[in-house]
């Protein structure tokens, strides 16, 4: 599997730093042993998609995804169009989508969230189908899916929708990612991984970790269930240089599918 890593660790590092460029950041992510990048925001900050796509190119790195949020309820403002259209010129199929956050200060779900999430997700679906794309959902800490379960709820609603999964938010919620992968065959098309840590209670680095993430396991779950695309590194507002961040994530996963 080709393994990139997310463009949100630099965002994160780079924030209220000098800002964030492009060059920069590809460079670091080349150097520190990917082979691409999972995409976000970037039409907003670096020009053309078609300036974007040269740096790649120069860099020797590939646009694996697009990330993107869709709103709790069709109808809301969305924002999306424009992200899926930027990421479309650079022939990006695989659009990852983080959203369900109802912003009424609740954390308790009924089953008409789930289908008002669902109408939305449709909608976006449709949008991206229409540029040849495909919605991968990633299940996130904080929204209304965090757990296997809840993902079940919505897949009552919206049977169609593909996944991401998310090692770090699974361990998080005390999900295993290799149990979700076998649990709903064919429907992983995206992945994102990092580690958990129990004592500062937020995300680490790949093998940091101390909440019993098995990356073997889900390794070797991915590949039963005939996964063919990215493995996509992120790490969330990191403690570290992007770079060094990168670069740690990037070592122990060598380490571990040196042994699968």
């Amino acid at each position: 599997m080709r393994v990139a890593h997310h463009m949100l660790t630099w965002l994160d590092w780079h924030r209220d730093k000098d800002p964030l460029q492009l060059d920069v950041m590809l460079a670091q992510i080349a150097e520190a042993g990917y082979q691409g990048i999972e995409l976000m925001r970037a039409h907003e900050s670096y020009g053309p998609a078609a300036h974007v796509a040269s740096r790649l190119s120069a860099h020797g790195l590939t646009a694996a995804a697009y990330a993107t949020l869709v709103p709790a309820r069709a109808g809301d403002e969305a924002g999306y169009e424009a992200e899926m259209d930027f990421a479309a010129e650079l022939g990006i199929q695989t659009i990852m989508v983080c959203g369900g956050w109802l912003g009424e200060g609740r954390r308790t779900t009924f089953d008409d969230d789930y289908a008002r999430f669902a109408q939305s997700l449709d909608l976006a679906m449709r949008y991206a189908a229409g540029n040849g794309q495909i919605v991968a959902f990633h299940p996130h800490t904080g929204c209304i899916v965090e757990t296997e379960e809840e993902i079940r709820l919505l897949l009552r609603h919206l049977p169609d929708l593909k996944l991401c999964v998310d090692t770090g938010h699974l361990i998080a919620v005390r999900c295993d990612p290799a149990r979700v992968v076998a649990d709903h065959p064919g429907r992983v098309v995206h992945t994102h991984v990092k580690d958990w840590s129990l004592k500062d209670r937020f995300f680490t680095e790949v093998g940091q970790g101390d909440a019993g993430l098995d990356l073997p396991a889900f390794l070797a779950a991915l590949e039963r269930d005939g996964y063919a695309s990215w493995l996509v590194v992120e790490r969330d507002r990191p403690r570290l240089p992007a770079y060094e961040s990168a670069r740690i994530s990037r070592e122990h996963l060598d380490r571990v599918t040196s042994k699968v």
